[in-house]
């Protein structure tokens, strides 16, 4: 297809830009990727990067930090 992959968004580059990158990158695009601001409302877009931040953290996650329940659906 000739289209470069993306980084992967758990890279540290990625996973310590503030949350207003992803925000900027859904509304005016980056590289190939093009702009979603017409397509996606402002209060959505802000909903899809705290939903990526909180993908990242979830990678990073101690399985001893998680509360009880959780570590109980893990075993």
């Amino acid at each position: 297809s000739g289209l470069k992959q993306p980084p992967s968004l758990h890279q540290d580059r990625l996973r310590n830009a503030a949350i207003g990158y992803y925000y900027d990158v859904i509304t005016n695009g980056f590289g190939s990727m093009f702009s979603y601001a017409s397509r996606i409302p402002v209060n959505d877009r802000w909903a899809v990067a705290a939903y990526i931040r909180a993908l990242q953290f979830s990678q990073e996650a101690a399985y001893d930090e998680l509360p009880a329940e959780d570590q109980r659906q893990l075993q």
